[in-house]
C-alpha cells in the first residue's frame, strides 16, 4: 500500500510539472491567437458598418438605371419658381431615399448628381431635421433650392439661396472618372461642404439617357469613432481598437479616457498616429518602425502581430488591412495589455492545479478503499438508479459484478432502463420532470397561461405520401421530424404532439419563459434554415423535398393534463391555439412560409425583421388581428428583401386607407425589381377589384377568412 501511495504521488507531481512547463510555452501562442481573433472580430464589425453603405449605393445605382433617380423633372423650371411636377419629382426621389436615411443613421447624407451639374441632396442636420438641397449649374447657376421635409418625404417651405456649389468638382464625383459603372469608390477623408464636418464618401456612377449620374453616401468620422468605441469592437476590458487611413491618420478613435467628450474627439480626428498622445500607442508605433521584420511584414501581407513593453507592462498589438472598395483600404489597429490576455491562462493554471490535487486526493483515498472493491457494483447501481430517477435514460452502462445477487439486480435494472428508454420516446420528459419536481402524480386539470403556440404542416404532403412506399415514407419522415424536434428543443419548446405530418409545440409551460416569443421565433427560423439544407440533400438523393409552413400565435390558453383517468395528454386549448393553426394554413393564401400574429411580433421586439402582411378575421371569430411574415433575425435579412417588405407595407397602408389607385402605383414594377411575390399579386388583384367596384362605405380593410 505504501509503494502504491508513493507511485501515485510521483506520477501526480510529474504530470503537474509537465503541464506547468507546457502552459508557459503556450502563453505566446494563445496570446497571438487571441489578438488574431480580435482583428477578425473587428473586421467583421467594420463589415457590418460599411457593407450597408456599399449595398445601398449599388441599390441606388439599380434605381438609377431604372430611371427612378433622374433629375430632369426636378430642375425643369426656372430658378425662383416651382411647379407641381417638380415637387412631385422631389417627393418621388425622397420616397426612395428617406427610408434609407432612417434605417441607417450612420449615413449623414445621400446625394444624386449628373453630368449637367444637377444635384439632389438629402441630409440629416445636427438638430435631427432632414432637408433637401437642389442645384442645377447649367439651368439655375448658383441659385440653390432648399426644402424641409414632412414625414412622408414631401417638400415643405421652399427657400432659394445663393450657394456656389458645383457637384461635378467634388472628390466623390471626380474620383469615379476612370472607374467602370456600378463600382463603388471611396474618397479620402475631407471637410464636407455643407456641414463643415469631417467625413468620407462612397459613390457609384451609371448612365441614364446618355447622361452620367452619380450617387454618393456621406459618413461622418464621428460615426466611425462611435462604432470603434462600442463594446462589441473591444477584445478585453482594457483593449483599444482604432481605424486609420492608408497614410495612418486616425478616422476611428479608440476607447480611451482622452476621448470622453465631443470636443476632444473632434480635435483628434485625422491626426497622424504619431500625434496621438497615448503612451501605449506611441510605444507600439516605435516598436513597429524600429523593427525591420515587423515593418516588412505589414508592407508585405497587410497585417502583423507583435508584443512590446510600455511603462513596465507587456502589451500586444495587432494591425490588419481592411479593404474599402477596390482602390483604397483602412488600417485596423488593436492594443491589448498582456494581463488581459493571460487572465484566462492564469485561471487555467489554477484549474489544472486544483484538478491535479483533487485527482491526487482521490487516488490516495482509492488506495485506502481498495478492499471495498466488492461495493463498487452497488455504488454503480445506485448511481444508475439516481440517473433514472432524474429521467436520464441516455446510458447503456453494463454493470459488472462478481456476486450472483448483484448480477441479478443489475440485469433487472437494465431491463427496467430499456423499458423506460422506449417509454420516454412517447412522453415529453420535461412534463414528467416538472411533476417529479413538485412531488405530484399526473391528474386531470388545467390552468390559464399566456403561451406562444406553433403549428407546422408539410405543403403537398398528400401527393408526396401517395408517391412513396410506406417504408420509404416513414424513413423519410423520421429524418424530417428528428431535425425539426431537435431545433425546437434547442430553443426550449414543449413538443405537444405529432399529427400525421404536422407538429404542435408551445413555449412557456410547464416552465415559465419570459422570452418565450423570442425563443419561438428563433426556433422556427432554425427549423426553416435546417430544412433548406435538408431539402437540397434530399433532392440530390432523389427524395421529395418537404417544404413546411409555420404558424405562430401568442396569447392566453388553457394548459394542463387533458383526457381521462387512464389516458392523459399534456396539451393546450383555446383561441390562441386555433389562431396558430389558422395562420399555418393561411401561408397558402399569401404564398409565405412563416406567419405570426401581432402578439408574437410585439413580444419578439426589435430582434426580428417582419413584413406587416394583413389584418384579418379568421373563421369563427369576430375580432381582427394583424399578421406578419417572419423574414429573419434583424441584421441577417438581405437588404433587397427588406426593401421589398417596406414597399409592400407602403402599398398596403394605401390600400387600408382606401387609396387603391396609389396602392397599385406603389406596386408597379415590383416583380421586375424584387421578383414574384404571391402576397403582392393578391393585394394587387384586390386593389384592382375595388378600384373597379368600390367597397361599401363601412369597409374597414380587414380580410375575412371564411375557411378553416
Amino acid at each position: 500500500l505504501r509503494s502504491f501511495v508513493v507511485l501515485i504521488l510521483l506520477s501526480s507531481l510529474t504530470v503537474l510539472m509537465l503541464m506547468t512547463i507546457r502552459a508557459r510555452q503556450t502563453e505566446k501562442e494563445m496570446s497571438e491567437k487571441l489578438i488574431n481573433t480580435g482583428t477578425l472580430q473587428a473586421t467583421e464589425e467594420l463589415d457590418r458598418f460599411f457593407q450597408p453603405v456599399n449595398i445601398n449605393a449599388l441599390i441606388a445605382a439599380r434605381w438609377g438605371l431604372a430611371g427612378k433617380l433622374n433629375l430632369a423633372e426636378v430642375v425643369a423650371g426656372p430658378a425662383g419658381k416651382l411647379t407641381a411636377s417638380q415637387l412631385a419629382a422631389v417627393t418621388r426621389i425622397n420616397t426612395l431615399l428617406l427610408p434609407l436615411m432612417r434605417l441607417y443613421p450612420e449615413m449623414s447624407s445621400l446625394q444624386v448628381a449628373n453630368g449637367r451639374g444637377d444635384g439632389f441632396l438629402i441630409i440629416r442636420l445636427e438638430d435631427g431635421r432632414i432637408r433637401n438641397r437642389v442645384v442645377s449649374r447649367e439651368v439655375w447657376g448658383t441659385r440653390t433650392l432648399w426644402f424641409d421635409l414632412d414625414q412622408e418625404g414631401r417638400p415643405q417651405s421652399p427657400e432659394w439661396q445663393e450657394v456656389d456649389y458645383e457637384p461635378r468638382s467634388r472628390a466623390w464625383y471626380v474620383g469615379l472618372k476612370d472607374l467602370p459603372d456600378e463600382e463603388v469608390f471611396w474618397t479620402e477623408p475631407y471637410l464636407f461642404f455643407t456641414t463643415k464636418d469631417l467625413g468620407i464618401t462612397a459613390s457609384v456612377k451609371w448612365q441614364d439617357r446618355d447622361m452620367e449620374y452619380v450617387f454618393a453616401v456621406d459618413i461622418l468620422l464621428t460615426s466611425i469613432t462611435d462604432f470603434t468605441r462600442r463594446d462589441t469592437t473591444q477584445l478585453s476590458k482594457h483593449s483599444q481598437t482604432a481605424v486609420y487611413t492608408q497614410d495612418w491618420r486616425v478616422v476611428g478613435l479608440p476607447r480611451h479616457e482622452k476621448f470622453r467628450d465631443q470636443e476632444s474627439i473632434h480635435r483628434a480626428l485625422l491626426l497622424h498616429i504619431d500625434e496621438i498622445q497615448i503612451p501605449e500607442l506611441k510605444a507600439a508605433v516605435k516598436k513597429a518602425e524600429g523593427h525591420k521584420e515587423i515593418s516588412q511584414e505589414i508592407k508585405k501581407s497587410g497585417k502583423a502581430i507583435f508584443s512590446y513593453e510600455c511603462q513596465g507592462e507587456t502589451w500586444w498589438a495587432g494591425v490588419t488591412s481592411y479593404p474599402l472598395g477596390k482602390r483604397r483600404h483602412l488600417w485596423i489597429g488593436i492594443l491589448v495589455p498582456n494581463n488581459d490576455l493571460l487572465e484566462g491562462i492564469t485561471q487555467l493554471r489554477l484549474h489544472i492545479l486544483a484538478a491535479t490535487l483533487v485527482t491526487l486526493l482521490a487516488a490516495l483515498a482509492y488506495s485506502f478503499l481498495l478492499a471495498r472493491s466488492y461495493s463498487r457494483p452497488l455504488e454503480a447501481l445506485a448511481a444508475q438508479s439516481r440517473r433514472i430517477s432524474d429521467l436520464d435514460f441516455q446510458t447503456d452502462e453494463k454493470i459488472e459484478a462478481k456476486l450472483y445477487e448483484f448480477k441479478q439486480l443489475g440485469e433487472a435494472q437494465a431491463q427496467s432502463l430499456t423499458a423506460l428508454q422506449s417509454f420516454s420516446r412517447y412522453v415529453p420528459l420535461e412534463i414528467v420532470k416538472e411533476l417529479m419536481a413538485k412531488g405530484e402524480v399526473a391528474r386531470i386539470g388545467g390552468h390559464r397561461e399566456t403561451l406562444t403556440v406553433l403549428f407546422t404542416d408539410i405543403a403537398g404532403f398528400t401527393n408526396i405520401a401517395e408517391a412513396m412506399s410506406p417504408e420509404a415514407l416513414t424513413n423519410h419522415l423520421a429524418g424530417y421530424f428528428q431535425a425539426m424536434i431537435d431545433a425546437l428543443h434547442h430553443h426550449g419548446a414543449t413538443v405537444d404532439k405529432i399529427v400525421g405530418d404536422a407538429i404542435v409545440a408551445f413555449w412557456g409551460a410547464p416552465t415559465p419563459m419570459p422570452d418565450q416569443a423570442d425563443r419561438a421565433l428563433k426556433a422556427v427560423l432554425e427549423c426553416r434554415d435546417t430544412l433548406e439544407g435538408l431539402n437540397q440533400t434530399w433532392r440530390a438523393q432523389g427524395l421529395p423535398e418537404l417544404p413546411t409552413r409555420f404558424g405562430l400565435a401568442t396569447g392566453p390558453v388553457v394548459v394542463g393534463n387533458m383526457g381521462a383517468r387512464t389516458r392523459l395528454a399534456y396539451t393546450v386549448l383555446g383561441d390562441t391555439v386555433n389562431l396558430a393553426s389558422r395562420l399555418e394554413g393561411l401561408n397558402k393564401v399569401y404564398g409565405t412560409a412563416v406567419l405570426a400574429d401581432i402578439a408574437t411580433q410585439q413580444a419578439g421586439g426589435d430582434g426580428f425583421a417582419m413584413r406587416h402582411l394583413d389584418r384579418i378575421i379568421v373563421a369563427g371569430k369576430t375580432q381582427a388581428t394583424d399578421i406578419f411574415e417572419v423574414l429573419g433575425e434583424t441584421g441577417k435579412v438581405p437588404m433587397v428583401k427588406l426593401a421589398a417588405a417596406r414597399r409592400y407595407e407602403a402599398a398596403w397602408d394605401k390600400y387600408r386607407s382606401g387609396d387603391f389607385h396609389q396602392a397599385l402605383e406603389d406596386l408597379a414594377g415590383f416583380e421586375a425589381e424584387f421578383g414574384p411575390d404571391p402576397a403582392v399579386e393578391r393585394l394587387r388583384q384586390i386593389c384592382e377589384d375595388y378600384r373597379s367596384h368600390p367597397p361599401p362605405k363601412d369597409w374597414d380593410g380587414v380580410s375575412r377568412m371564411m375557411t378553416k
